[in-house]
């Protein structure tokens, strides 16, 4: 059965050249049966929502600023999902707003149970954000020209950019975004946990959980599995209709690195950091999880004629055995 969900914007504090998009993406996840925006629509700044509403079919919450200390439309909104949660009649909320102000609202709906999407900017409040079930990055998720609002004609418009592969500088320029590095070693994790292979539909649930942000379309991909491809680590596979996630078998063999490392501790011992550069300097693209190590130490350990000791500072000390 197809999920229910109520859809509840904060006019007032959302960009309306996403409405049409916000529609979309939630029909992605299921049905919207409620379709409700929140805000003084008297005021001259608000005029484009409610036209916008009408093509929508969305309901406008009108809320006059009684004071300018008190936002009704938060209040109004407030009230309404607790009326729909009490009413038991959606599977799940999508709260549309930057505002840290709801996330007392947020945690309330997942303790009783319910998937809450948020969907805002990029300097949407971080409590917010890791409040939410899923939140949804419009700015990264979406192009301006895909977003915009009657402002180009049809033919010159230029299609949404998909499938892009963002270097690792790039990643690092987002900075609303979990760094590609970090999201590589969960995926590593869970495979690791996982006897050496995780499902891919897994693995992004589990990242969403993790990651609240988490969305592959921020990184230029248009899907999960294309994303997982691009790391040169994972190895995608298919078994009649199950798609798993393994690590790529190492093109550097262990022996010799194994051989490399006690070339080394043959001249002298080596604190392990140091020894560690020096391996990655030697063989790129090196790393112990590929061999079935979840430490360098451990890989280390584990060379026959290899030691690591412990010197008086307590730092880690490869050497050989005498």
């Amino acid at each position: 059965m197809e999920k229910k969900y109520a859809l509840l914007i904060d006019a007032e504090n959302a960009d309306i050249k996403y409405l049409s998009n916000i529609l979309n993406e939630l029909k992605t996840y299921g049905n919207v049966t409620y379709k409700r925006m929140y805000g003084d629509f008297t005021s001259s700044s608000m005029k484009d929502w409610n036209r916008r509403a009408l093509e929508y079919a969305i309901v406008p919450i009108q809320q006059p600023h009684y004071s300018k200390y008190k936002n009704a439309a938060d209040i109004m909104l407030v009230i309404d999902a607790m009326d729909i949660l009490y009413n038991k009649s959606v599977d799940g909320f999508c709260i549309v707003s930057n505002d840290s102000d709801y996330t007392r609202l947020v945690n309330r709906l997942c303790e009783a149970g319910y998937e809450v999407i948020g969907m805002g900017s990029s300097n949407a409040s971080k409590t917010l954000k890791a409040a939410c079930t899923e939140f949804k990055n419009l700015e990264k998720i979406f192009s301006d020209d895909l977003d915009s609002v009657d402002s180009k004609p049809q033919s010159s418009r230029k299609g949404k950019k998909t499938g892009v592969v963002v270097t690792e500088d790039e990643y690092d320029d987002k900075g609303s975004i979990t760094p590609v590095e970090e999201i590589r070693q969960a995926i590593m994790d869970l495979i690791g946990k996982e006897d050496d292979r995780a499902g891919l539909g897994g693995i992004k649930s589990t990242l969403q959980r993790q990651y609240t942000d988490f969305d592959e379309r921020n990184y230029g991909f248009t899907s999960i599995r294309k994303f997982i491809e691009s790391m040169k680590d994972f190895q995608v596979i298919q078994e009649d209709s199950t798609v798993y996630v393994t690590l790529k078998k190492p093109d550097i063999g262990e022996l010799e690195v194994n051989q490399f490392i006690r070339s080394l501790l043959f001249q002298k011992p080596y604190e392990m950091g140091e020894l560690s550069n020096k391996v990655h300097e030697r063989f790129d693209g090196f790393n112990p999880k590929h061999y079935g190590y979840n430490q360098f130490g451990k890989f280390v350990s584990n060379i026959d004629g290899v030691e690591v000791i412990r010197d008086d500072n307590n730092n880690a000390i490869a050497k050989l055995e005498e």
